[in-house]
């Protein structure tokens, strides 16, 4: 009997810290959130060179707003920093035609049209609208992606975009969403974008002017740890060159992270952050309203991108003006070529008797080079 009572005392007081530890974890993880990030310095200037709320890990690595690449080579956790070394400069393609090859669309032909959009982070919002960098459940990250769901839409593009929660923000979050991308990968959109905001506290880290307007710019992150990770890669590298054509300034950089953020499940899969917690939700979804047009510009050859489609038009309106030129200098010579004959035979024969001069001349030459022999 005694036996049996300890028992039950210890599944009540197990049970108690539990419901205990279940209550307060949103509220630590907050001020985890808010309070850890961490700033990545050059190894060379020991200028700062990235900042995040993410985890970094040693060989993280990541491309700048202009194309540098460094890679992560020390972190100091309970510091918040990080030091790297610079590798290379990268060209995001291979030439300027793959560039404007782009502007075609990667998936013109194509006639139906969809794209996946689902938030990991549902919590995330922003301080300035909600007093708060993280509100369970519906976030201000749901506002900010239906804008950009709207956005495409506009443009004819069917968008499917998930509301599931996956509280709270921790590290089983993407375990958590991954079902959700799963359930749109079943759906075989054109692209599953996942739609975060970061947390580094700084509003200055992620705020560019595009067209005289303040907004958001946006972080592309790849999971390093994805098997397929070369096809996101090249993704990421097409969304940016598209965009740093389109709109500079909008793509802030490409973070090569310690993870795979389910990406595994599409080529074209991609994790984005639409400026941090401190700058407006407004700035975030005006923001997507430029992203879209990238997306519509990479993927289908869309309206907008009127720079770059100019330019290919330019391109290929120049050939077709040299080949108009040599017609009409072929038929107008043709022409005259008649009138001094006085007839076509004639004109025939005087082009024979061209020939026949090439002949000749050949011939004549050849027996020069005889006679120096």
């Amino acid at each position: 009997m005694m036996k049996n009572r300890i028992t039950f005392n210890v599944i009540i007081t197990l049970t108690f810290f539990l419901l205990i530890n279940l209550i307060i974890m949103p509220t630590s993880f907050a001020h985890l959130a808010e309070e850890g990030y961490f700033n990545v310095i050059d190894q060379e200037t020991e200028e700062v060179v990235f900042s995040t709320a993410k985890s970094i890990s040693v060989n993280d690595y990541f491309i700048t707003q202009d194309n540098k690449q460094y890679r992560i080579i020390e972190v100091d956790a309970e510091e918040g920093e990080g030091v790297a070394e610079f590798e290379k400069e990268v060209e995001l393609l291979e030439s300027r035609d793959d560039i404007l090859a782009l502007t075609q669309g990667l998936l013109a032909q194509q006639e139906d049209r969809m794209i996946g959009m689902y938030n990991t982070h549902n919590p995330e919002s922003y301080v300035p609208e909600s007093g708060t960098e993280a509100k369970p459940g519906d976030g201000d990250i749901f506002p900010v992606t239906e804008r950009f769901k709207e956005s495409l839409e506009e443009k004819g593009i069917e968008v499917v975009h998930d509301r599931s929660h996956h509280d709270p923000i921790d590290g089983g979050a993407y375990q958590r969403s991954r079902p959700t991308a799963k359930k749109l990968a079943e759906q075989a959109p054109d692209t599953i974008l996942d739609i975060h905001r970061d947390g580094v506290p700084d509003p200055e880290e992620y705020i560019t002017t595009i067209d005289g307007e303040e907004v958001a710019q946006v972080r592309l992150v790849v999971g390093r740890q994805n098997p397929g990770m070369e096809a996101n890669d090249e993704f990421a590298k097409q969304i940016k060159a598209v965009a740093d054509e389109q709109y500079p300034g909008l793509i802030k950089d490409i973070f090569y992270a310690d993870g795979t953020y389910n990406q595994d499940l599409s080529p074209r899969s991609m994790l984005l952050e639409f400026g941090t917690h401190t700058l407006s939700r407004e700035q975030a979804a005006a923001s997507t309203v430029y992203f879209a047009d990238v997306i519509e510009q990479l993927l289908y050859g869309g309206a907008e991108g009127e720079g770059l489609q100019d330019e290919a038009a330019q391109s290929t309106g120049a050939l077709r003006s040299v080949g108009i030129i040599l017609a009409i200098v072929i038929i107008g010579g043709g022409i005259l070529l008649v009138i001094n004959a006085g007839s076509l035979q004639g004109a025939i024969d005087r082009i024979k008797n061209l020939g026949g001069l090439g002949s000749a001349l050949g011939a004549k030459g050849k027996e020069e080079d005889d006679d120096d022999e």
